[in-house]
Formats: C-alpha cells, structure tokens, sequence
C-alpha cells in the first residue's frame, strides 16, 4: 500500500510526528512520541482508515472526561444497574482524577499514583478498588480500539489483594434453631432462602407466577436491586430450583395468610405478585432483611452472625451432604461454570473423596478381588 505521508522527528522534544493528507486533500499532523517504529505503524493504521473510508481526524486536545462521555453514550447493552455503578465510578473517582489530563498523556504511573491514592484512602474494599480500574481499563482500550490511544498505559498494574470472604453456611442443628426463631412474616421467606439457596434479589423478585405447582419447581426470572426489578446477571441464574415438599407446603400455608393480608388492605394493596413483600404489597427492602432481620433472628436463635448470603452457601452445602452430583448443584446455584462451584464448595466435598481409592480398586478388581489383594499386600509386608 503506498502512503501518502512521512514520519519526522522533532529536534526540540524528539518526538516523532506523521504528517498526511486525507482524501480531501486535508492535512493531519500527529505528534506520536518517542519511537519511530511506533510512528510508522501509526501512519500505517491512519492510511488504511483513510483507503477504507472510515478515518476520523484526531483531537490534538481530547481529554479523559471528554472519552468518558464517549464510552459511555456507547453503553446501550447493558443493564441499568450496572450503568449507575458506572456513572457513580466515572463521577466520584475516575473523572475527578483524570478529568482534564489528555488522553494521550496518561501514564503508566499516573494509574499507579491513583490506585496508591484509592488505598491510602482506606475507605474502599480491594473488591471495590478493582471495579474502579476494571471500568479504566475498558476506557482505555476502547480508546486504543478505536485509534484514539496509541499505546495503553494500563500495563501491569499493581492492584491490593483480594481476601476472599471463608463460606459460612449453617450446620444441620442451626438450620432448626434458625428456623424456630424467625418471626411468623417471614419464616416463610427464610425457608425459601435456606432451601432453594436463591440469591437475596432474586429471593425479593419472586412472584407468585413463578412457582410450577405441577412440577414442583421454583423458576428464577428476575432480581430486585434497589427497588427495581431487572433480569437475572447471567444467563445461567435464569434456572429451574427443585422444590421439596416441605418447602411446597410452607408456600401454600404462606400464601394462604397472605390472602388474608390482602383482603384487609382492599384498594391498599399493591398488586406486584410479589411472594415476600410488604404489608400493602410493595417489594420489601433489601438491607432491612440483612441489617435487621437476620440478624435479629441469629441472635435470638444464640447463633454465631453470618452474611444472609450464607444462607445461600447453606443450600449448597446441603445438597453436596446429600451426595448430589457438581453438575447438579451448579445448575440449582446458577453457576455460569462449574469451576465457580468447585472453587466455591470444594472443600466441603471431603466426604466424597474419602474411599475414592478403594471404589476405583473395587471397580477394577471388583470386591473379591480386591479384598484378595489386600491380603496378599498384607502378607508380603509380614515377610522379613
């Protein structure tokens, strides 16, 4: 491919600068930097977007918050939540940091200064940190995807660890004594969350059209977070959780008082469907479940404090106890891979791998034979 431009270096910052014209004869110079090779693959790229129709002159000035506004109008596929986790990251972090600096001036250790001034805060959770530069990252590689940034900064950098919170699901005896001390409004609800292992939101988004009487089922179609309901987030949370018939008959009697719940509210009551909500129907309020009710119950119940998400490992670790199959428990849990669930509960399956050794013996030899030669094993070490 010919090219209709040339790479020279400045005397005075020693710089590399490609100069070009475009199809209509206009003309482009870009200050690239310090290695020519890097400018030549920049005129290279600029040619072919100018052959294929699709070149866009480069803003000498473009700032960070000028590509943030960018990257985001962009975001039309994604669920509103997590563009308001977005917008909150952008406008509290990122953009005051970064906001006027050029695009192009970025560096590697002006990312570095920013996560070293996110830790020193102390505020933030390494989780937290990680989303942050999760977000700057896809920034910037949208802006090199484009052309807009020639090299990424974003090499390479040193982020705090992240301490994975230990799995605390309630044993076989604290499951009972929970579930004595739940208050009669929302035993019905724990059950649920002890014997399906739902998350809390979907727990919240839960109507009544949901549950397949027929088929003993319990479908997962939605989550409520922050008093909106949105769809599942992932593909896989979409599921089918078996339903036993204890928990099949919890629902009915619930679902018979809260009939009479709603006869008393008459033209009060907020027709959502919903399984678990407030008095006059409305959706219940995810951190009071956490903050006040669970928590109440532990400490009546003389339990030790747990996330309520452990209720959610305590479904998980009642199904690995009841032997079921990995393939089985991802699909209840709604894992998008079954390496999640292994990492998550493999500890919790030694009672499957104890034996294993002697199974695979049996199955070779079958048991005669097996026991046959562990008696020749025996004699051989006897001998002197």
């Amino acid at each position: 491919m010919a090219r209709k431009g040339s790479v020279r270096r400045k005397k005075d910052t020693g710089k590399y600068v490609i100069d070009f014209y475009d199809n209509l004869g206009k003309r482009h110079v870009e200050t690239i930097g310090t290695n020519w090779h890097e400018a030549n693959r920049a005129l290279d790229q600029r040619m072919a977007e100018i052959n294929n129709g699709v070149f866009e002159a480069r803003s000498k000035g473009a700032t960070f918050k000028g590509r943030c506004e960018s990257w985001w109008k962009g975001k039309v596929k994604i669920k509103p939540a997590t563009l308001r986790t977005y917008e909150a990251i952008l406008s509290v972090h990122l953009v005051p940091y970064f906001g006027e600096a050029k695009l192009s001036e970025i560096s590697r250790k002006n990312i570095q200064d920013f996560v070293k001034d996110l830790v020193d805060w102390g505020r933030l959770s390494p989780k937290s940190i990680h989303n942050i530069l999760s977000v700057l990252r896809e920034i910037l590689v949208d802006a090199q995807a484009d052309g807009s940034l020639i090299r990424n900064p974003y090499l390479k950098i040193e982020k705090p660890a992240i301490v994975k919170s230990e799995v605390g699901p309630l044993e076989r005896h604290e499951i009972e004594l929970f579930l004595q001390n739940c208050e009669p409004e929302n035993r019905a609800l724990f059950y649920t969350a002890i014997f399906t292992g739902m998350r809390h939101g979907e727990l919240l988004g839960l109507k009544w059209g949901d549950i397949d009487w027929a088929n003993g089922q319990i479908l997962v179609r939605r989550s409520l977070y922050k008093g909106r309901f949105q769809e599942p987030k992932s593909r896989s949370s979409k599921r089918k959780i078996d339903m036993g018939p204890s928990l099949g008959e919890v629902l009915k009697r619930y679902k018979a008082e809260q009939s009479k719940i709603r006869l008393k509210a008459g033209k009060e009551w907020v027709d959502n469907d919903l399984l678990f909500c407030r008095p006059e129907g409305g959706p219940l309020d995810a951190d009071n479940l956490y903050h006040r009710d669970s928590k109440r119950i532990l400490k009546r119940a003389g339990l030790r404090q747990i996330r309520i998400h452990d209720l959610r490992h305590t479904f998980a670790a009642s199904l690995i106890k009841a032997a079921h199959h990995p393939k089985y428990i991802q699909n209840q849990m709604g894992h998008y891979s079954i390496t999640v669930t292994m990492d998550l509960y493999g500890h919790l399956m030694p009672d499957l791998h104890q034996g294993a050794a002697k199974r695979s013996e049996d199955f070779v030899f079958g048991n005669e034979m097996a026991t046959e030669m562990k008696k020749r094993s025996e004699r051989i070490s006897l001998t002197p």
